[in-house]
């Protein structure tokens, strides 16, 4: 943390360009007090920083371009903003940086808030108190993760297909489970505004079912948080729309996409298992969260899934190992295992958290060895998955790279389910120490990005983007419940 004299701050003007509000209380000069970087938000190649002491705070940016404006913003309670504006700074010419003067929190809360001269848009760090200590790698982690959420689409940049944003939710909610921390509750009801989802559940349908339940699982995790109907309805909307989508192929087990989706492809004549896991998460959730009278439906939907996975053609699905093969091609009348060996993490994962799930739900603890079963072989020494102890993606050739698009959000499945089961308290495979040994191996940068890759060093073409800072959330979500 760089810290500095506030004494610098005891004179109005010291940036130029700056103008300040009547009412500003400014601060007294301390002496040798110091302070440094607080919160921070990203506005393109921008850096906003609260600069935070003792007392007060100063708002700063950088990576700028003459005429971007930085102000600082008081609020009671962070619902709201109480004394906007209440110092600006804007960048002078030849500069790339500016700084307000340094103002109390006044019992209150403040926050830096900045806007780019070239474009109408505005981005502020988290509210922040004195009392609050500088923010942890996971928080630095959700900061940066807030950064990539595009508020005119009520989806992360760069999401085309929708579920991953879904899993970004997740991983932001969890962290507000997990933490106490509130602030950004508000995100919930921005992506719940757009698109298509008050009335069917998605932001935009697809056509592919997993896409559709990821945003179901999304709107469970947000009725537990804010207990709001509406997310409860939306996820059985969703999940209440599939009753017809069963194939009368492979033994009835969910088709991974309506008839007509993407016809080159043909992907209504398959039946993998993470739409199978997926369906079996939401249902068994949702059976001990609605009304009692609409349970027991919900609840043998859920059974009625876990049973698929047991017997032909879906038992097929289940590596001897104990790992779970991604899905089954319809040849006529029957139905194959194609590619087997092509495994990924999230399909490991998600079957793990409907076991869970269903666990929870029936109060038979015998699913959970079922569960254990997979999560060891999932992560045992000498697992495809597994090197130098840290979680891979062994079939994601094409990863790190530009054309890395969905394993990006993989592993952070993985880790979440695993989590999960460890929070039973009764499995004998889910370990502490797994979980501290992803966290731990994630390679530190400097501005808290991290990338598909787990293992250090961080390589060039390893970019970081908000699926690959989901999952890392996602890591650092788990970690924390090994506590």
């Amino acid at each position: 943390m760089t810290s500095r004299s506030w004494s610098r701050w005891a004179v109005v003007g010291a940036v130029a360009g700056l103008s300040v509000v009547a009412s500003l209380v400014l601060l007294p000069r301390p002496g040798g007090d110091s302070f440094g970087a607080g919160p921070q938000a990203r506005l393109w190649w921008r850096t906003i920083t609260l600069m935070t002491g003792e007392d007060g705070a100063s708002a700063r940016i950088d990576g700028g371009r003459p005429g971007d404006r930085v102000w600082l913003d008081r609020s009671v309670d962070g619902s709201r903003v109480a004394d906007g504006k209440l110092t600006v700074a804007t960048i002078p010419e030849a500069s790339i940086a500016g700084e307000t003067a340094v103002v109390s929190y006044a019992g209150g809360l403040l926050r830096a808030c900045a806007e780019a001269d070239d474009r109408a848009v505005v981005r502020c760090t988290r509210w922040t108190s004195a009392a609050d200590p500088t923010p942890d790698r996971r928080t630095r982690a959700v900061e940066r993760l807030i950064d990539r959420y595009d508020h005119d689409t009520g989806r992360w940049s760069g999401d085309g297909g929708t579920w991953q944003s879904a899993n970004a939710l997740t991983a932001l909610i969890d962290y507000m489970h997990r933490t106490g921390d509130r602030q950004y509750v508000g995100y919930l009801d921005d992506v719940y505004r757009h698109g298509d989802v008050a009335r069917t559940g998605v932001p935009k349908q697809t056509g592919y079912h997993d896409d559709e339940l990821w945003w179901a699982l999304a709107w469970i995790d947000a009725y537990d948080l804010t207990h709001e109907a509406r997310y409860l309805t939306a996820a059985r909307t969703i999940v209440d729309a599939l009753d017809d989508q069963h194939a009368s192929f492979c033994g009835g087990g969910l088709i991974w996409a309506r008839v007509g989706t993407d016809a080159p492809q043909h992907p209504w004549d398959q039946v993998n298992s993470i739409t199978n896991a997926l369906y079996l998460t939401a249902t068994a959730q949702l059976a001990v969260r609605v009304e009692p009278q609409a349970q027991a439906g919900y609840l043998s939907r859920a059974s009625t899934a876990w049973q698929w996975f047991g017997r032909p053609p879906g038992q097929l699905l289940m590596d001897s190992s104990g790992l779970v093969e991604d899905h089954l091609d319809r040849y006529g009348d029957t139905c194959v295992v194609v590619d087997a060996g092509k495994r990924w993490t999230y399909g490991q994962g998600q079957l793990i958290s409907g076991l869970v799930a269903l666990s929870r739900a029936t109060g038979d603890t015998g699913l959970l060895g079922d569960a254990d079963r997979i999560a060891t072989a999932t992560t045992r020494s000498g697992s495809e998955f597994i090197d130098n102890g840290v979680l891979t993606e062994p079939s994601a050739t094409d990863c790190p790279g530009p054309e890395c698009h969905d394993a990006g959000t993989f592993k952070g499945v993985f880790v979440r389910a695993y989590a999960e089961l460890l929070d039973t308290g009764r499995s004998r495979a889910a370990t502490a120490t797994f979980l501290t040994t992803q966290a731990n191996s994630m390679p530190h940068t400097a501005i808290d990005d991290y990338p598909f890759r787990w293992q250090p060093p961080m390589i060039a073409k390893d970019q970081p983007n908000f699926a690959t800072q989901a999952a890392a959330l996602d890591v650092l979500n788990a970690a924390d419940a090994a506590r």
